[in-house]
């Protein structure tokens, strides 16, 4: 294996990329799978602006944080498998 010592080597820009995507269809998947529940479409429009806006936004940073660690791990397993 060799190590450029100038600019990023494709392997590490197919493995950002790859990560990249997998996190994009993780919150898709995620945003869609809570649509899709009785409680979402039930109980949750019934809320207030506010309630709605604080539950959303404590949402978006939970799965944001999950999002951040699953993209370096993901990241360094595509570039672990890329690398070999």
């Amino acid at each position: 294996m060799i190590i450029a010592l100038h600019g990023v080597p494709a392997e590490m820009i197919f493995s950002l990329f790859g990560a990249f995507i997998t996190i994009v269809i993780y919150m898709i998947w995620v945003h869609y799978s809570v649509y899709k529940t009785k409680y979402y479409n039930d109980e949750f429009k019934y809320f207030t602006v506010e309630k709605r806006l604080i539950l959303y936004l404590s949402f978006l940073l939970a799965n944001l944080f999950v999002a951040f660690l699953l993209f370096w791990l993901l990241t360094f397993i595509f570039a672990t498998l890329i690398f070999r």
